[in-house]
């Protein structure tokens, strides 16, 4: 047992050691523990402070970037804040101003095509614009210029061409496409000049051959077609002279005739063309030469006789009385016939004239004379070239009463 002691003393030590290192041990672990736990609420304080002090650099940085896109006001601006702050503060408000900047700019790159369009002034521009913004504030505008520009240049063409061609169907062609076209006034001028060219020209040419004739004919057909012509008047003196000059001739020929012919048929018929000719008053003293020896030529016979008795062969035949009236109209119609044989004597040959006038018969009538002489001149002109019968022509008796 006292061998046991000295076991059981390094045993008891043992455990006392033992025991005394796990004391040790747990009051190391609680000191190492109480000191952990006491780091562990440092770090987490530090980490609070570093988390504000990193958000309010990221705020002051967030206002920073923000300034300065405000202050640049570019959309790149805003858009390099967006791409460097896509939570930040000023998202909405950049986003808004981004938008607002590109509205603008579309605005402004909109209304500068329009006005390259407009001071180009062409159909390619307002195509062009037309194709670019579709959309653009300007469309309605650009496709009206575009329309009032295809028809100007489509009236500018036109009317080129019809100046180029320069006649009057290319010119009326022209006013009747383009009613209201820009050259409408111009084109019309030259259509009545062209007219009046071709107008003075016509007129031109048809006195020239009006000159080159030469006649009344051709002069009264220019002042025909011409009435308002160049030459109006001269065409009436040259047709005055003309006709003049053709009356002048007419008379000598018609006196030339008269004196050929020497009767008073001849004289009377000229003084009757030609009543103030250059020969009238020859004209009228050889005619009553010639009357007053014709007159002696042709027997004078008692017609006052003839004229009572056949005036009574008619109150015979017809029942009345006879009148004055009868007894006039009967004279007038004798001296009538008397005056044509005196006129016409001439004309009557000598064996006419001894076989019709007789004043031995029964109740003579220049009535009765002039018809047979008439009969005989007529019948002789018809039996031209034919041989005369000779011997003497009975006629049967025509009562003077029946020939008033």
């Amino acid at each position: 047992m006292d061998g046991d002691l000295p076991r059981r003393s390094n045993s008891l030590a043992h455990i006392v050691i033992v025991r005394l290192a796990a004391v040790t041990a747990i009051a190391a672990a609680a000191l190492v523990g109480a000191c952990s736990q006491q780091s562990d609420q440092q770090s987490a304080q530090q980490q609070q402070q570093q988390a504000a002090a990193d958000e309010q650099a990221r705020k002051e940085a967030d206002e920073k970037a923000w300034a300065e896109a405000e202050h640049t006001g570019t959309a790149a601006a805003y858009n390099t804040y967006l791409q460097n702050f896509s939570a930040g503060a000023h998202v909405s408000e950049a986003l808004q101003r981004v938008a607002a900047l590109n509205d603008q700019a579309r605005k402004q790159a909109d209304d500068k095509a329009w006005d390259d369009a407009t001071r180009a002034g062409t159909v390619a521009a307002y195509n062009g614009y037309l194709q670019s913004y579709p959309s653009g504030a300007h469309v309605a505008e650009a496709r009206n210029a575009l329309a009032q520009q295809t028809r100007k240049d489509a009236d500018e063409k036109a009317w080129a061409d019809a100046v180029r061609a320069g006649t009057t169907a290319a010119f009326n062609n022209y006013i009747s496409s383009f009613a209201s076209g820009a050259h409408v006034a111009e084109a019309r001028q030259r259509v009545a000049a062209i007219e009046e060219q071709a107008r003075k020209e016509a007129d031109e040419k048809a006195w020239a051959d009006a000159v080159s004739a030469g006649t009344s004919a051709a002069f009264n057909t220019y002042l025909s077609n011409f009435a308002s012509g160049a030459h109006v008047a001269e065409a009436r003196q040259r047709l005055a002279t003309l006709d003049e000059q053709a009356r002048k001739e007419a008379d000598e020929k018609a006196w030339a005739d008269a004196l050929k012919t020497g009767t008073t048929t001849a004289y009377s018929a000229y003084l009757q063309n030609f009543s103030s000719g250059a020969h009238a008053a020859d004209a009228r003293r050889r005619l009553a030469a010639l009357e007053a020896t014709s007159s002696r030529d042709v027997p004078v016979v008692d017609i006052q006789v003839t004229c009572e008795a056949a005036a009574g062969v008619m109150v015979s035949l017809l029942g009345g009385s006879t009148t004055d009236q009868d007894v006039k109209g009967c004279l007038d119609s004798e001296q009538k016939a008397r005056d044509q044989i005196v006129r016409d004597e001439a004309t009557y040959s000598s064996l006419d004239k001894s076989r019709c006038i007789r004043t031995t018969i029964y109740l003579p009538s220049y009535v009765e004379w002039l018809t047979c002489l008439e009969m005989e001149r007529d019948v002789r002109k018809m039996n031209i070239g034919q041989r005369p019968a000779s011997g003497v022509t009975t006629l049967p008796k025509v009562r003077p009463a029946l020939n008033w």
